[in-house]
């Protein structure tokens, strides 16, 4: 699961849009009147430090150490959790709990992410909100498969360079990572595996856990969710 350990400050030159999609996920937690709220997988804080600064509040639970050191960094008042998304246990109850970015699907199999949709249940309170953006993966395969994308910071100090493909059970990402030193680059590499999900079976596995799906969208910018061309999936979920 703490894969990104290696490329931790690299992270952030990738998703470069957030900004962009935290207004719809306030509008949505204020929607449902959610007080406190958890995000899993928060990664770098990509989402959780600005949601934060919207005056919401957040926690984050991260199984990588790294992340978190990144993430309190730049946000020292933000209250993170050290734990695994498929066995996590906390101390209280929350009335919104966020897994974004296709973090779950980072998860290898159905079962992992039916323990996950388990324990999230358990900690979220009566009428709680279970808010998951997930890829949409035909259409991204569909439109990415076996292609090539390059990220660098102002000065190309770090260079990211992202290879997907479709593999048998997995889209994967082949992350390059090239930071300047003295005498030429340092390179590290990871291979990120995005499980490919059956949408059929993830609903089931909602519904079966206790969850009612209220709302769908096709991205986190509330445009319609549409099966043949909508990148991504966002179910918003009712614990009852």
């Amino acid at each position: 699961m703490a894969v990104y350990d290696s490329i931790n400050e690299a992270y952030d030159l990738v998703y470069t849009d957030v900004h962009k999609k935290v207004p719809f996920v306030v509008d949505i937690l204020r929607k449902y009147q959610a007080q406190e709220i958890l995000e899993l997988g928060c990664g770098s804080g990509l989402f959780t430090i600005p949601l934060k600064q919207q005056g919401l509040s957040i926690e984050g639970l991260e199984i990588s150490p790294e992340m978190i050191k990144v993430t309190q960094k730049k946000e020292p008042e933000l209250k993170l959790h050290q734990g695994d998304m498929r066995s996590y246990h906390l101390q209280k109850t929350f009335d919104a709990i966020l897994i974004l970015s296709s973090t779950l699907v980072l998860l290898q199999n159905h079962e992992e992410i039916n323990q996950c949709l388990q324990r999230s249940y358990e900690q979220l309170k009566p009428g709680g909100l279970f808010f998951l953006e997930l890829p949409n993966h035909p259409v991204e395969i569909r439109n990415s498969d076996s292609t090539q994308e390059v990220h660098s910071n102002e000065d190309h100090s770090i260079i990211v360079v992202i290879q997907s493909l479709k593999a048998e059970k997995y889209w994967r990402e082949y992350w390059f990572v090239f930071r300047k030193t003295g005498a030429g680059f340092q390179k590290d590499e990871i291979t990120c595996d995005e499980f490919l999900y059956s949408p059929n079976l993830l609903v089931e596995a909602l519904q079966k856990t206790g969850f009612e799906i209220k709302e769908t969208y096709g991205d986190l910018f509330g445009n319609p969710f549409d099966e043949n061309s909508s990148w991504r999936r966002v179910l918003i979920c009712q614990k009852i």
